[in-house]
């Protein structure tokens, strides 16, 4: 799948503006506060009906109308034909797509004709940000390429549900005792779950341990993992799981919410071999130790992981939006992530200065000028997640962090 043609009518700063992209690279070059970042968050409300900026989404209307639309047409490869996908809000009145021009009875629909992956400044919070984010981030994509995580994580989100009004019912009162069948039914989802989450994480460790590699400012070999506090129980079995939750369950009770299990996984950005102050000799955790420069080259490591996973796994390449990336890399930097966008799928890149490229880069690419205007921005904080993974935006993948009490760090 690759976005043939974007229309934007009352969105952010574009009244009403039109724009073909080609299905290899595309360079949209422009002054700051000249629309790029809004042009690329419009393409991704297109295809996600969530906004990868902000929750508030009345913010997304052009000052002064009574609604936003954004409109992708996006081609199939191999020749297939096209879709034109449609998502249009109104404030007061919430948020409607269609795909060829019929109403969809989820968002979900819209996933499932291609993927799209995208950084904007607040994608730093991937790594800088709450576990919670890095956890949605990570369903999000891995419920997109896989329906039996999907399956799974929408267990382990019912049974979270049903023991947490459980732990309800016997702080008020029930025997502590009944709980010990919602024990056993969550130490056997979890496991379930667990075992599929970490696959994914380690089929993405290998692609973005390359990337990070060519993209961080000074080399180094980073990782990607997953924490979880099953770790702790070494080669657990569904009865040290019980066990481990039994431990807990005064404290479980006395809250109310269950604290123990993958809804509390975490992923960790680390440099091997160059340990963190008072480390003990562990890898540099980049979300307190990286600095800002390492920060961006992970998450950009982590889109290209997963464009290069989701290739491997369903033959969609996608498209990868990207915004204002060049400017914190140095020239080898640079053509190292435009060879890695050009090796395949389509790539959306803007800048300020068409001289981040080379000129045979240019000369393949199509290149998109756009002129001064006043580029609304977000003054929220961005919602958790993957950007593309949006519970309070109405699109979301089945999060099982329902109702958890605050994440650690």
């Amino acid at each position: 799948m690759f976005v043939a043609r974007l229309r934007l009518v009352n969105f952010r700063s574009y009244a009403d503006a039109t724009v073909e992209f080609a299905p290899g690279l595309n360079v949209i070059v422009g002054p700051n506060a000249s629309g790029k970042t809004n042009l690329l968050e419009g393409a991704f409300f297109a295809l996600r009906a969530a906004s990868p900026r902000t929750v508030k989404e009345e913010k997304a209307v052009r000052w002064g109308a009574s609604f936003a639309r954004a409109e992708a047409t996006v081609m199939v490869r191999g020749g297939e034909g096209s879709h034109t996908l449609t998502v249009a809000y109104a404030p007061g009145q919430g948020k409607q797509a269609r795909v060829d021009g019929v109403e969809v009875a989820s968002f979900d629909e819209l996933r499932r004709q291609g993927s799209v992956l995208i950084f904007v400044p607040e994608s730093l919070l991937l790594v800088k940000g709450s576990p919670a984010r890095r956890r949605a981030h990570l369903d999000a994509f891995a419920t997109g390429i896989d329906p039996a995580y999907e399956a799974g994580l929408r267990d382990l989100n019912v049974v979270l549900k049903q023991r947490n009004a459980h732990l309800w019912r016997v702080r008020e009162g029930a025997p502590a005792d009944s709980l010990d069948a919602w024990d056993r039914q969550l130490a056997r989802v979890a496991l379930t779950f667990e075992e599929r989450r970490r696959a994914v994480v380690a089929r993405l460790a290998g692609r973005y341990r390359e990337f990070a590699a060519a993209l961080a400012p000074e080399a180094g070999e980073f990782s990607l993992s997953l924490v979880s506090q099953l770790d702790s129980l070494g080669a657990a079995a569904e009865d040290d799981v019980v066990a481990a939750l039994l431990s807990r369950r005064a404290g479980e009770i006395g809250r109310g919410v269950s604290g123990f299990g993958p809804h509390r996984d975490d992923l960790r950005f680390a440099e091997e071999g160059s340990p963190a102050p008072g480390a003990g000799g562990g890898p540099r955790d980049l979300r307190i130790f990286g600095s800002q420069g390492e920060q961006r080259a992970a998450v950009l490591a982590l889109l290209l992981a997963e464009r290069a996973v989701a290739a491997e796994v369903t033959g969609d390449v996608g498209t990868l939006l990207l915004d204002d990336v060049m400017s914190e890399l140095d020239d080898a930097r640079r053509r190292l992530l435009v060879g890695a966008l050009t090796a395949g799928g389509q790539a959306i890149i803007t800048t300020t200065n068409r001289l981040y490229f080379a000129a045979d880069e240019l000369a393949r690419a199509r290149v998109i000028e756009l002129g001064a205007q006043d580029e609304q921005e977000p003054d929220d904080e961005p919602p958790p997640g993957s950007l593309a993974d949006r519970e309070r935006a109405g699109h979301h993948a089945p999060e099982a962090s329902v109702e958890e009490p605050p994440d650690d760090g």
